[in-house]
């Protein structure tokens, strides 16, 4: 444990020797988070870092095991980029009103512009997107001017006041996007608040108030389309107190009918 704790620390030391680097835990949350959405060389550098912990750690270590899901996220994350079929862009050229103000992402990916065709997204960040929509219309219209802001499809579940579907900036901090759906309700339990990918954790209560506290964006946490943040209810409510009185009264009730005759 000792040895362990020191190689963290030396690792540690190694990266918070530069002025840019802020990665603090092994996670898939983005380093450096100067920016709302997620730079190419912000992941590098987070790729780096975990590289840097999953090298210090030995086998069978649980810090090196997220660390290197960590890895494997980030570099699909570089590779493939953050678009998937089904999400929406919210999108504007000034001065062009045959354009339509949102593009639905295809397969490929891919989004069809009327005049323009199929623009592939493959390998494109969301950090990305405004510069090569930009490089793509540019082909087509003299000096555009082009606004673009990328949305992302989630879940806002369990103690929330208006639970459901909801498609938010990819920008938007998680905190702001808890109240826009409706904030947590009286018997929410804030510390035991999680994120989740097809059932399974992605992030627990401590990492995700961490990303609360901090105003992360979902870009920034690294969240996509489909993605759940779940409140569960406190363990003590009022609900749960009369429940359990009712279901006591009742159970003492019925034994002294037994045994009472």
């Amino acid at each position: 444990m000792i040895f362990r704790s020191l190689a963290l620390f030396a690792v540690l030391l190694a990266f918070l020797a530069s002025p840019s680097a802020a990665q603090t835990e092994v996670d898939m949350m983005s380093i450096g988070r100067s920016l709302p959405l997620v730079t190419r060389a912000e992941l590098e550098e987070s790729l780096a870092w975990h590289q840097a912990v999953a090298d210090s750690l030995d086998e069978g270590d649980g810090e090196r095991k997220k660390a290197v899901d960590a890895l494997e996220y980030i570099q699909a994350r570089l590779e493939y980029g953050d678009f998937q079929p089904g999400d929406q862009i919210l999108f504007f050229v000034e001065g062009e009103e045959e354009f339509p103000d949102t593009l639905v992402v295809e397969g490929g990916p891919s989004v069809l512009i009327p005049n323009v065709g199929p623009v592939s997204l493959e390998g494109i960040l969301r950090s990305e997107l405004q510069d090569h929509l930009l490089e793509e219309l540019a082909k087509y219209i003299r000096d555009p001017i082009v606004r673009v802001k990328p949305t992302i499809r989630l879940t806002m579940g369990g103690n929330v006041n208006q639970p459901g579907f909801y498609t938010f900036p990819a920008d938007l901090p998680i905190g702001e996007a808890i109240m826009q759906a409706g904030g947590p309700t009286g018997e929410a339990r804030m510390s035991a608040i999680k994120v989740q990918r097809e059932g399974l954790l992605l992030f627990g209560g401590k990492e995700t108030q961490r990303a609360i506290a901090q105003g992360l964006t979902f870009d920034q946490m690294g969240l996509r389309a489909g993605d759940e943040v779940n409140i569960p209810e406190k363990i003590f409510t009022t609900r749960r107190i009369v429940t359990w009185g009712i279901g006591a009264v009742t159970f003492l009730l019925l034994g002294v009918r037994v045994y009472g005759g």
